[in-house]
């Protein structure tokens, strides 16, 4: 079904824009995609006796993805809109820092306690962690441009399509003056494992949608240089008491087709 939503979306945007093919313009277009941001996760129930503390994930660096996909513009005498559908890869990276009984750090990192070790010893639990979500999206973009067409600034909504969406962690405990480390793990955050609570807790949604500003300019009448950003303002996760923070830069050249 979302497959015949995305074509008619696609072919009635397609439509829109060949009311007036003299003016109508159109290409490929690819580059590198900037993420950073953090998020505030509540408390996950593990057991009847056992939970999650909230965890509040940091920046961690700037993950870098990737963009590529087509282009249609449709010019105007006053503005111009222009249509994109790209396939996006954006990376987030980010780090926790919590401190906790050795018992439940032992349960978060997977490791055996030392037998000398009590339960409620204090332990450092660090947490680093890559998110990757790739998805198809749709921009739908209003502009307007000046010097003969040669500076463009344009705003509009972006629609994301997920198709995969994990997370890489690892986790270092120190408990009682020792450091363990624990093997990395992978969580299938679009389809959580039913058995995990942190995996369903942490489940993308399949569709949302983002608010897209950028800036371009036109060189030698084919090429294109954009810069833009997006803010995913639908949100990133089915529970929408996670939250936080996802900025995501886009620096792309497109080349003119037609």
């Amino acid at each position: 079904m979302k497959q015949v939503q995305l074509t008619a979306l696609v072919l009635l945007i397609g439509s829109t824009l060949a009311m007036g093919q003299q003016k109508l313009e159109g290409g490929i277009k690819g580059g590198p995609t900037f993420t950073h941001g953090y998020t505030t996760i509540p408390s996950i129930p593990l057991s009847a006796s056992v939970a999650i503390p909230q965890l509040d994930n940091k920046s961690n660096g700037i993950g870098t993805g990737y963009s590529f996909g087509i282009w249609g513009r449709q010019n105007f005498d006053r503005f111009y809109i222009q249509v994109e559908v790209d396939y996006n890869q954006f990376i987030l990276k980010q780090k926790a820092n919590l401190t906790i009984p050795a018992g439940l750090a032992a349960v978060l990192s997977g490791l055996s306690l030392p037998p000398a070790v009590p339960a409620q010893t204090p332990a450092t639990v660090n947490i680093t962690s890559t998110s990757t979500l790739e998805s198809f999206n749709i921009p739908i973009l209003f502009g307007k441009r000046w010097s003969d067409g040669k500076i463009r600034a344009f705003v509009g909504p972006n629609l994301l399509f997920t198709r995969k969406a994990e997370a890489k962690r690892s986790t270092t405990a120190t408990i009682a003056g020792l450091t363990f480390n624990a093997p990395e793990t992978t969580s299938d955050l679009k389809n959580p494992n039913p058995q995990n609570p942190s995996e369903r807790a942490l489940e993308v949604k399949s569709f949302t949608y983002a608010a897209e500003v950028g800036v371009g300019y036109t060189f030698l009448n084919r090429l294109d240089v954009d810069a833009r950003y997006a803010l995913p303002v639908g949100g990133v996760y089915k529970d929408k008491n996670i939250k936080g923070y996802l900025g995501i830069a886009t620096l792309s050249l497109g080349l003119r087709l037609f």
